[in-house]
């Protein structure tokens, strides 16, 4: 009975197609019948399983269940962010970062501070980006661009003007187990590095013994570490977890790092990156020969920034912002996500806060025509346990995304089944792998998939399938089942 409804709801959904793309009949039946084996299985007994697929030109429902249960998005949220950011950007535009000085320059002497103003850009610094400035390659140049200028004496302060963004670096929303860690790092006006740095250990000899910390990379004196890593079993990875917040220098080190190793690296977030940069770069200068009379690095988002007339030296220019969505999808990385969140956020309502750019984006969608009911979120990334959406609702998205001029853009952005990106050792050797387009998300208790696929009946469908709450340990088996479901999309 259980099969004969769900199969009837499948062809009540699936409505009118074209007649060049007709769903078939048989696909439709075996996929239904595995979404029926997962949702009953001993897995997903006190879960939810939600599926919805559309067929994007035509604009039906093939498939749905479940697909008005808002649940957590996960990491498939950050095709909103993206489909959001392309759409009221472009894809050939590109974030700036300028060096700036005030005052009055005196032969080499600078009355003045010197300035690095951020727009937001979140990949300055990384080393993602084939013929871009690393971390240090950029404190070199801007290193270069003030001497360039003559100056050897700066008599103010290196700020760091992070003032394109709200204060609002985390949103209040995520755990504190999440914030030290590398994906949780901080969204401010001025990135830098991905916001990341990396703890080296040195681990014990034998499991249960202690850890040493012998540094980090890059150098960050000011950090006050209170290291309780011990040593794991061999092969057994990285199982630590940094506690810090971006309000203060104190990091709380917890967890393993494998036995076997001379030293064993582990990434976590900068605290207040924005003045990390001034430091770096202040540092830098001393080392060069260039005196900064006022020590102290100062973050530029304070009230600190003086209203005098600034002259830039060097004006930088990020890779398109359609490679940064690239990278953002294909390796999911929350900072990319977030900055693109509060990106449109300001664009669409004038404020970065989370909550406002959360209202505004979910306002943009659905005038466009999305159903967004059930569809509360809460970051750009996924990263907020408390955020959720409905498949439905992202399939809607992901539908009207491909009315955009930039919807080439975005498509390209999300990692191929079974090629390349998170999902590249998914699906081979099923139809789907080089047919779909899907982007991954794994919280706690929750795996999602979301994208497209090219089915075999010709019709481009959207797609997103989330399962939440599944039974403890059973990851594997989760993640095996929906590549499963997957597979079977593209034969429909």
């Amino acid at each position: 009975m259980m099969r004969t409804t769900l199969l009837f709801l499948c062809i009540l959904l699936t409505g009118r197609a074209a007649s060049a793309q007709l769903i078939d009949s048989t696909g439709l039946i075996r996929f239904s019948d595995a979404v029926l084996e997962l949702q009953n299985s001993e897995f997903m007994r006190s879960g939810s399983l939600a599926v919805s697929i559309k067929a994007v030109k035509e604009g039906n429902s093939v498939f749905a269940l479940n697909a008005e249960r808002s649940l957590p998005s996960a990491s498939t949220l950050k095709l909103v962010s993206t489909a959001t950011v392309l759409a009221l950007f472009g894809g050939d535009f590109k974030f700036q970062t300028f060096l700036e000085h005030d005052g009055v320059l005196r032969g080499d002497t600078l009355a003045g501070n010197l300035y690095i103003h951020g727009t937001g850009d979140p990949s300055l610094g990384s080393d993602r980006f084939k013929g871009y400035p690393t971390a240090s390659e950029m404190i070199s140049r801007w290193v270069a661009a003030v001497k360039k200028a003559g100056i050897k004496y700066i008599k103010g302060k290196v700020i760091a003007d992070a003032s394109f963004f709200d204060k609002e670096a985390v949103a209040s929303t995520w755990i504190w187990g999440d914030m030290g860690n590398y994906y949780g790092a901080g969204v401010q006006g001025l990135n830098f590095n991905e916001n990341l740095y990396r703890v080296k250990f040195k681990p014990g000899v034998e499991p249960g013994d202690p850890t040493t910390v012998v540094g980090t990379e890059p150098a960050i004196p000011y950090l006050s570490f209170t290291n309780q890593v011990t040593t794991g079993e061999r092969g057994s990875g990285d199982q630590t977890i940094i506690y810090s917040s971006p309000l203060g220098n104190n990091v709380l080190l917890t967890g393993t790092v494998p036995a076997g190793n001379a030293v064993f690296t582990v990434k976590g977030s900068i605290p207040d990156p924005a003045w990390y940069t001034a430091y770096a770069l202040k540092n830098a200068l001393s080392g060069n020969g260039v005196v900064v009379a006022e020590a102290e690095p100062v973050p530029g988002n304070e009230g600190l920034l003086t209203p005098n007339p600034k002259k830039i030296i060097d004006e930088y220019k990020s890779p398109p912002l359609r490679e940064l969505c690239q990278q953002a999808n294909f390796w999911s990385i929350n900072l990319f996500a977030d900055v693109f969140f509060k990106q449109s956020g300001k664009r669409l309502s004038g404020s970065s806060g989370f909550d406002d750019a959360a209202t505004a984006i979910t306002s943009y969608w659905s005038v466009r025509g999305a159903d967004l009911r059930g569809f509360y979120i809460k970051d750009g990334s996924g990263l907020s346990p408390s955020g959720s959406i409905t498949a439905g609702s992202l399939t809607d998205i992901l539908k009207l995304a491909n009315k955009d001029v930039s919807f080439k853009d975005f498509y390209q952005s999300i990692a191929i089944l079974g090629q390349n990106g998170t999902v590249r050792n998914l699906g081979k050797g099923s139809r789907a792998a080089g047919n779909m387009h899907a982007k991954s998300g794994s919280i706690e208790g929750t795996r999602a998939f979301a994208g497209y696929v090219n089915a075999k009946s010709g019709a481009l469908l959207s797609f997103t399938i989330i399962a939440h709450k599944y039974v403890p340990g059973s990851n594997r088996v989760i993640s095996d089942s929906l590549v499963k479901l997957m597979a079977l999309m593209a034969e429909l």
